[in-house]
């Protein structure tokens, strides 16, 4: 037999029961003890992918996973690798997944991914001579000597071309080509 109303829920207690009244769909008990409207249970909410919904009093917010950021409602929270050390040298640009090192005007990005530098070989196109290639260093360059073997002779600024002379089977055996690259 049924002790409690039909908005009601029974709960035996020592000795007895007691009836709790129960709170209408899409609503939940408060900690008060009042019927508050959950939308994060009744999903009304807005929050998507791996945001996390936060019930509040006659409302919701959407929250990130803790080392996350958020991109706003129904955006998925990501994570900011420009937030870790050393990242960049200059500026950093956080990116889905991963992050991209920017480089002031002038400067160009360096193969660590990291740092930035001047190429004033480039820039400034130096022209070191005959045997010899420009190898930038940080804040500055240096020409240095690139003579061809023996047997070989300068094609373009970084090749050696096999040049044989007749019947030296050594000579044949070699590379045909030798580059310089600094």
């Amino acid at each position: 037999q049924r002790v409690c109303r039909s908005d009601q829920q029974c709960k035996n207690t020592r000795g007895g029961y007691t009836c709790i009244d129960l709170c209408p769909n899409g609503m939940t008990k408060g900690a008060n003890g009042t019927c508050i409207i959950d939308e994060c249970r009744g999903g009304t909410h807005q929050c998507r992918y791996n945001q996390i919904c936060e019930n509040t009093r006659g409302s919701y917010h959407c929250t990130c996973p803790r080392g996350y950021r958020s991109q706003g409602v129904g955006r998925p929270c990501v994570i900011n690798e420009c937030e870790g050390r050393d990242a960049c040298q200059h500026e950093c640009m956080n990116t889905p997944g991963s992050h991209r090192c920017l480089c002031p005007a002038g400067y160009r990005l360096m193969t660590n991914g990291k740092t930035c530098q001047i190429d004033e070989c480039l820039e400034q196109k130096i022209q070191c001579g005959a045997n010899r290639m420009c190898f930038n260093m940080r804040g500055s360059y240096q020409c240095i000597d690139t003579p061809c073997p023996p047997n070989y002779q300068r094609d373009a600024a970084t090749f050696c071309l096999k040049n044989c002379p007749p019947n030296d089977l050594e000579c044949a055996l070699s590379p045909y080509a030798l580059e310089y690259k600094l």
